[in-house]
Order: structure tokens, then sequence, then C-alpha cells
């Protein structure tokens, strides 16, 4: 799986970094390019905001948003992180919460979640990073910066802490969301996260059966299916009876 780590200039610049443009096919919006998830990769887009009282110590807060889910997640930094620490955090929280929602939903149990959480670490990644603004997602990183400052100013604080950036965000994926105008489908970013999670990371502890997906396995949300053999292995089965 590649993982897709698309830097805003700002953050870029934060983070004293020199990052290729991603490639533009006809070689137009050269750094604005559009983000995609799919089967065979996952991307974010990520963009720095500054906050704290003038004249006081500045603080940080990197939002990230998947593109397909538009799940956004708030990382709290004093200063600047190194690329490698930035990439670990993302890494360790989108995991964290995307299992937690596996678990929160019923979906898997306790004892399956373990399962899950092996595979997610075992995963083999390809992480690449690129200087990169996809317009479609920066809304809802405007959107989900505007509720980090509302939320300082009503609470009156200079920062939000792990806990508070987690409580914040688990508000903003649950509030419903469109992308390409108002006559799209609304959804929910948790929904879409949850779905994408149960597919990479749960094969084999599915109880219902869908159309077109092995038996035992979550269904693929996107367009481009991978193909799986019919044959579920025991091993990896959830025990029934």
């Amino acid at each position: 799986m590649e993982i897709l780590i698309a830097a805003s200039n700002a953050l870029a610049k934060w983070l004293r970094l020199e990052l290729p443009r991603l490639p533009s096919p006809d070689g137009k919006r050269i750094g604005t390019q559009p983000l995609t998830t799919g089967f065979g990769r996952v991307s974010w887009q990520c963009h720095l905001v500054e906050h704290g009282r003038p004249g006081g110590l500045r603080h940080y807060t990197v939002i990230a948003v998947e593109a397909h889910s538009r799940y956004a997640l708030l990382l709290p930094f004093f200063e600047p992180p190194t690329q490698a620490e930035l990439e670990s955090m993302l890494l360790e929280r989108w995991g964290n919460e995307a299992l937690h929602l596996a678990l929160e939903s019923g979906a898997v149990n306790d004892d399956e979640l373990p399962l899950m959480v092996a595979r997610f670490f075992a995963e083999d990644r390809r992480i690449t990073w690129v200087n990169n603004s996809d317009p479609s997602i920066n809304g809802h990183i405007t959107d989900a910066g505007e509720w980090l400052k509302s939320t300082l100013a009503h609470e009156e604080l200079d920062y939000l802490d792990d806990n508070h950036c987690y409580g914040l965000g688990l508000h903003i994926n649950q509030q419903y969301k469109r992308v390409g105008g108002n006559r799209s489908q609304p959804f929910r970013p948790v929904i879409r996260l949850l779905d994408d999670a149960l597919f990479r990371f749960g094969q084999g502890l599915a109880v219902d059966c869908y159309p077109d997906t092995p038996v035992g396995d979550f269904p693929c949300p996107y367009p481009d299916r991978p193909v799986r053999d019919n044959v579920v292995r025991l091993a990896d089965f959830r025990r029934r009876g």
C-alpha cells in the first residue's frame, strides 16, 4: 500500500523540507493536484495552523485530512517535529482512531481487534511525501481550522493537548460532509474511515456476506477492487459457534 502525504507550502516551510511537487499529467495546476485514495493508495493532505496569544508563545496544530473519507486528524506541536516524527504520529493516530471505530461499531469484538492491529502494523507501506494542496480538500481543512480556533477562544486556551484534539476531531468527523457541490450525497467521515479500515485490515472477520466480496471479508469501498481468492483461511477467520 502506498501512503501519499501532501504537505502545504506553509507546512513544508515550517518543517524546512524541500519536497517535490506532485506530478501533473497535463502540466497544469502544478502544486494543486487532486488527491485520491483507493485500494492501492491512501492520501493525506496536511496543513499547518499556528495559534497563541499575541506576544506570547506560539503553538501549532497540523491538520491532516484523508482524501476519500475527509476524516480529519488534529496533531498538536510546540515546535517543528522532524519529518519522521510527524509521519510516525500521523500513522499512529490514523491506526488508533480507525481501529477504535472498528471496535466501537461492533463490526469486530475484543478478541478480534488484536488481529486487525497486527495487520495494520504489518502492512507493507511505501510512503511518499510531496508538496501539494488539493483545493477540494482545503475547504475541509479550513473548516477543521475554524473549529480549532473557535474551541480555543471559547475555552480560553492557547493550545489543545492530544486528548482534546482527539475529542474535537471526533466531533468534526461526525458532521456530514459533501464533495462536489450541494447536489452530492452527504456522508460522515467516520463511516468512510471505518469502511476503509474494515476492508483493509478485517479480512476473515465479517459476519455478514456482501455482494462480489469473498465470504468473511468486508467490501471494498473503492472502484479499483482487488482480486482476492475466495478461500477463507481458518487462521484468519472468526471462530463461530
